[in-house]
C-alpha cells in the first residue's frame, strides 16, 4: 500500500516469503547493503517472483535473491530528506549486523538498493513501484539522532506464519544521502503513473 503525500511503501513481507499465485500485493527487496567498515550483507534469501507480466527491468527469472524483504519503506520525497527502511533478514544476517554493532561505528557511510514491486488492481498488471534508476546503488550514510546512528537490529526472531517454521529478525535503519552523491529515485502508483526524484544535491 502506498501512502500519496510521502513516498511510503507498507509491504506484504509475509506475503514476499511464500508468494501464492492468488495474492496480490506490494512486496519489497533490500538488494544491496554494504558498507560501515566492512558489513557486506549477503544476498542469502530467495523467494519467487511473483511479477508474471512484462515489464520489468530491475530483476528477471523466477526468483529473487535478496538480503531481507522490505517491512516498509518512508520517504518525504526532498532531495536531502531520510530514508527508513525495516526489513526481515536472515539469522546470519541479523548476528553479522548484531556483531559489527557491538564495535564503534568509525564510518557511517554504505551503499544499498531496494526494490518494491505492487499490482495494479485497475490494469491487473504488477508494476515496480520504487527503484534506484540511477545509479543501481545508492551512496548514503546512517543518519543520526541525538548522536546515536539509526541502525537497529531485532534480538528476538519473528516467525514468517503460523504454519511455516522459519525464523527471521527485523533490520530497521535510516539513511541520509551522502555529501558530494547524488542518484535518481523512480517511484510509480500504478501501472502507468511514475515519478522521479533527485535523492542527493551533489555538493
Amino acid at each position: 500500500m502506498h501512502d500519496r503525500n510521502h513516498l511510503n511503501f507498507s509491504c506484504k513481507w509475509q506475503f514476499g516469503f511464500s508468494v501464492r499465485s492468488e495474492l496480490k500485493g506490494t512486496v519489497g527487496y533490500l538488494l544491496d547493503w554494504s558498507g560501515c567498515g566492512g558489513l557486506n550483507l549477503k544476498r542469502n534469501i530467495e523467494v519467487w517472483n511473483p511479477f508474471s507480466n512484462s515489464g520489468q527491468k530491475v530483476v528477471s527469472g523466477r526468483t529473487i535473491k535478496c538480503i531481507g524483504l522490505i517491512d516498509y519503506f518512508r520517504y518525504a520525497a526532498g532531495p536531502t530528506d531520510p530514508i527508513c527502511i525495516k526489513a526481515y533478514v536472515s539469522k546470519e544476517t541479523a548476528s553479522d549486523i548484531r556483531s559489527r554493532l557491538a564495535r564503534p561505528l568509525t564510518n557511517p557511510r554504505l551503499k544499498l538498493a531496494w526494490y518494491i514491486i505492487d499490482f495494479d488492481e485497475a490494469d491487473k498488471l504488477w508494476f515496480e513501484a520504487a527503484y534506484l534508476k540511477s545509479p543501481k546503488t545508492a551512496e548514503a550514510s546512517l543518519d543520526s539522532t541525538g548522536g546515536d546512528l539509526q541502525i537497529f537490529v531485532d534480538n528476538h526472531h519473528t516467525r514468517i506464519s503460523d504454519t511455516l517454521d522459519i525464523a527471521v529478525f527485523g533490520f530497521e535503519f535510516q539513511v541520509v544521502p551522502a555529501d558530494k552523491k547524488k542518484c535518481t529515485l523512480e517511484f510509480a502508483t500504478g501501472s502507468k503513473l511514475r515519478l522521479v526524484k533527485q535523492w542527493g544535491t551533489g555538493k
